[in-house]
């Protein structure tokens, strides 16, 4: 697609396209963007390292369920040598879900930032906004994406217990395969707006923090050394991902508390709750404290997850995976500088 230019000096600025011709405009952009051999190297990598990632996080994102469901024996981080011992190989039950999720989500994210980046940049969103604006954008789409093998997953996570507890008798889904097949549409995008929530203001936080670290390393980076430069991006990169899960976490919170009651609501067990007032409920019982209950289990899940994947961008830009790609990239003549 031809470029949009700036406005000749007292000059008005070009109306912004309309709907249509911006996502036309943008798919177009993007599809060109995702046909980089490189591209394509970074895609499959980002999706492999956050299903990678997700499997060495997976018990401690099971506590992280238990705790915000409020289950009395696994209350806190502290909890996780008793979640262990109860629970065994049996943590890992429901990983194939959040595995699939987290590959999916890693995939979805390279080539849906860029069409909502060129979509926004048509729009007239500054430069400056425009990746926390397109970050929303694909992180509300991926969220609901999301919510068939999340909540999947939370139940896989808690029939252990209930199993334990006689609240069941039998593991309501055998595996996830079963859980996506057997479970009704109803249960499957219960949550699914808190967790849309949730992953629209994390992605809007993450492609703004790491823009701007982008660009400072764009600008300072011959002051540093190459190990520094590894430092600054790893830890900056899991810094703005920790910072992000701080500020979402009481949409999180509600999440995995919908999640983790979807199936007694189905049954008639328990009444049907909205995101507003699970929110109230939270806030009648426990006071704005109780929207960070388990936040230490999620701030460890995502230490863990984002240290994995930055340390693993790092060690496939440094052990020449991704010559072979740049090499094609150039051959095809495209821009070896990548924009997320």
């Amino acid at each position: 697609p031809p470029p949009v230019r700036a406005p000749a000096d007292g000059a008005a600025a070009p109306a912004p396209l309309g709907f249509a011709a911006s996502a036309s405009q943008a798919w177009q952009s993007a599809s060109v963007s995702m046909s980089d051999p490189l591209v394509q190297q970074q895609a499959l990598e980002g999706a492999t390292l956050r299903a990678a990632a997700a499997f060495a996080a997976y018990p401690i994102d099971v506590l992280k369920t238990q705790v915000q469901a409020g289950h009395p024996r696994y209350c806190n981080l502290r909890a996780a040598p008793k979640l262990f011992a109860d629970y065994k190989m049996t943590v890992f039950r429901g990983y194939p879900g959040v595995g699939a999720n987290s590959f999916l989500m890693g995939a979805m994210m390279f080539g849906g930032y860029r069409f909502f980046d060129n979509f926004w940049r048509l729009q007239g969103v500054p430069d400056y906004w425009r990746p926390a604006v397109a970050g929303a954008s694909i992180g509300a789409i991926c969220g609901l994406t999301a919510a068939p093998l999340e909540q999947v997953k939370t139940v896989m996570a808690l029939q252990e217990s209930w199993l334990k507890e006689g609240r069941i008798n039998q593991r309501i889904f055998s595996s996830v395969g079963h859980g996506a097949w057997a479970s009704s549409f109803k249960l499957k995008f219960y949550a699914a707006a808190p967790l849309m929530c949730r992953t629209a203001l994390f992605d809007c936080q993450l492609f703004f923090y790491n823009s701007r670290l982008r660009d400072y390393l764009d600008k300072e980076g011959h002051n540093y050394s190459q190990n520094s430069k590894l430092f600054i991006g790893t830890f900056g990169f899991m810094f703005a991902g920790l910072l992000g899960a701080t500020i979402n976490y009481p949409f999180d919170l509600v999440k995995g508390r919908m999640m983790a009651e979807a199936y007694m609501v189905q049954t008639g067990q328990v009444p049907k709750s909205s995101m507003f007032g699970t929110f109230s409920r939270v806030l009648r019982e426990s006071g704005a404290i109780g929207l960070f209950r388990g936040l230490p289990t999620r701030s460890a899940l995502h230490a863990m997850v984002w240290c994995v994947v930055g340390v693993g961008r790092e060690a496939c830009e440094r052990s020449g995976i991704r010559d072979g790609a740049k090499k094609r990239s150039a051959e095809k003549g495209h821009n070896q500088k990548l924009t997320a």
